[in-house]
């Protein structure tokens, strides 16, 4: 499967990275003829702008290391510290691996300690429960180790959310100058706390980003992506 995978991009007319930070990996790996960066989009009429209404922090990932669900022991604590403050996390997840028991133990021992403001969805959500989770946030955060691109982070910006992440991968991309890309975790964690607690900051920074988030709108996206096909096949 890899051998062909690489055969495939070694020998394709052109190819399509949804980043800067992808592109600079894929040139490291394959010989490439053509190349262009064509970002994710995102559907604005599903995800569109809604005001702030609840003093909640929204985490949406695979329970996994990878989107640094080993961190969320660390961070729930100094949110829950927060007046009022909720947090919500959608982390589906089938592994049996004993780290990872280990994290969903600890985080199950704050759900006994702080009740209802804790909320773990251990299932997957569809669109329009995840619609309404984004509008019942106030910030969303993304503490992946990695993203190539970060789509949840881009349907949380076209609701008017602030978004907080680490700057990995293609997050500083999509984020821009309209949310917050950090290198550590004690940076992380007191810019998530800043703005729960400066609701016209979240307010003034969620506008700019959804005004970022009409420059991937889906329909931009596709007639890029035609355009693109339409030049590689001349």
């Amino acid at each position: 499967m890899i051998s062909w995978i690489e055969h495939t991009v070694n020998y394709c007319d052109g190819s399509i990275f949804v980043s800067n930070d992808l592109l600079k990996e894929g040139e490291k790996t394959y010989k490439l003829k053509s190349k262009v960066i064509i970002p994710n989009g995102v559907d604005l009429q599903l995800f569109d702008y809604y005001p702030i209404t609840k003093k909640n922090v929204l985490f949406i990932g695979r329970f996994s290391k990878d989107k640094g669900i080993d961190i969320l022991p660390k961070i729930i604590p100094p949110i829950m510290s927060v007046k009022d403050a909720t947090f919500t996390a959608v982390c589906p997840s089938n592994s049996t691996n004993e780290e990872l028991k280990e994290i969903r133990e600890s985080i199950q021992k704050m759900q006994d300690k702080y009740g209802e403001r804790l909320k773990i969805i251990d299932k997957p959500q569809d669109q329009q429960i995840l619609k309404e989770l984004y509008k019942n946030c106030q910030v969303y955060i993304q503490p992946s180790k990695y993203e190539s691109f970060g789509l949840c982070i881009l349907e949380a910006m076209a609701t008017g959310r602030p978004v907080v992440a680490f700057k990995v991968g293609g997050i500083p991309e999509v984020i821009g100058n309209s949310g917050f890309a950090l290198r550590n975790r004690d940076g992380f964690i007191y810019k998530v706390k800043e703005l729960l607690e400066n609701r016209n900051e979240c307010v003034k920074m969620g506008k700019k980003a959804n005004k970022r988030a009409k420059n991937f709108d889906w329909n931009l996206i596709a007639q890029e992506t035609i355009k693109y096909y339409q030049e590689v096949n001349k």
